[in-house]
């Protein structure tokens, strides 16, 4: 004996693909992973000072290709206003699907790099290339001033502003969004956050640790923004679909015909049976 049970729908019980989430159902389940690698990379920066007057020493001999270097030259754009400006954008226009989560995308970059901002102007450290390389030993990468008073603000000269780097802490905070709210792209956007270490490295910006930093900064407000006791929160709200709510009509009574031709509603039929 068949059954005339009609096939049983699965699809309805599988969970969403992570493309259809929002930023928040995507991240609110794990913001731990973030706050954890903001403590792992504060506490690497000591570790990453250690390895800074090689590094850049190595960078300074100009090891790499010539083609290569004019595409980090490029890539250094992915962290630039002007570049983060015609990246949102694009996203603006060809991804109108996640237009709801571009306020959180503008504030986790700009957000960023004021953090990252801010941590300048307590510390003072010469760049990479205000330093003879060829001269520096590894104690040269501990020369640094801590201005807790802000005696030293008032004269900010960007060639000691060297900790945390601002274009790290963009890039990092603009690569989660974006890996968020494009997911297929994930792995294109990690490299070039992955190149702009470089660049800033090659270009002789910064040190090594202070790129490090920088990561540490764009984690730090990227945990803030998407964790949702905090910005988070805002966010959530205002990525919420607008839902119409629909209000039901007065159902009007349909008339009856009666056997003399008359019409007569439905309440009337009563009183003429």
């Amino acid at each position: 004996m068949t059954s005339n049970a009609p096939p049983r729908d699965d699809s309805a019980a599988l969970p969403l693909p992570l493309m259809n989430r929002t930023l928040s159902l995507d991240l609110r389940q794990r913001p731990g992973l973030l706050l954890w690698s903001v403590v792992f990379a504060a506490f690497s920066v000591p570790l990453a000072t250690l390895m800074d007057i090689r590094i850049a020493q190595w960078f300074d001999r100009d090891p790499l290709p010539g083609d290569f270097v004019r595409t980090m030259e490029l890539i250094r754009f992915y962290a630039h206003g002007s570049g983060i400006f015609f990246i949102l954008l694009s996203v603006f226009l060809m991804a109108p699907q996640v237009r709801s989560l571009l306020p959180r995308l503008v504030a986790m970059v700009a957000g960023a790099s004021a953090v990252s901002t801010v941590a300048k102007m307590f510390v003072l450290r010469l760049r990479p290339s205000q330093i003879n390389l060829d001269l520096a030993t590894v104690e040269t990468a501990w020369w640094w001033h801590f201005d807790w008073s802000l005696e030293h603000v008032a004269m900010f000269d960007a060639s000691a502003r060297s900790f945390p780097s601002g274009n790290m802490a963009s890039a990092v905070a603009l690569t989660i969004g974006l890996c968020a709210a494009v997911p297929r792209g994930r792995w294109l956007f990690v490299l070039f956050c992955g190149l702009t270490v470089m660049q800033r490295m090659q270009s002789g910006t910064h040190f090594f640790s202070d790129v490090v930093g920088g990561i540490a900064a764009g984690l730090l407000w990227s945990y803030i923004c998407i964790h949702p006791k905090l910005l988070g929160l805002l966010f959530d709200k205002m990525e919420l679909p607008e839902t119409k709510t629909s209000v039901p009509k007065t159902m009007a009574p349909e008339p009856v015909a009666l056997p003399d031709g008359k019409a007569a509603t439905a309440g009337s039929k009563r009183k003429v049976a």
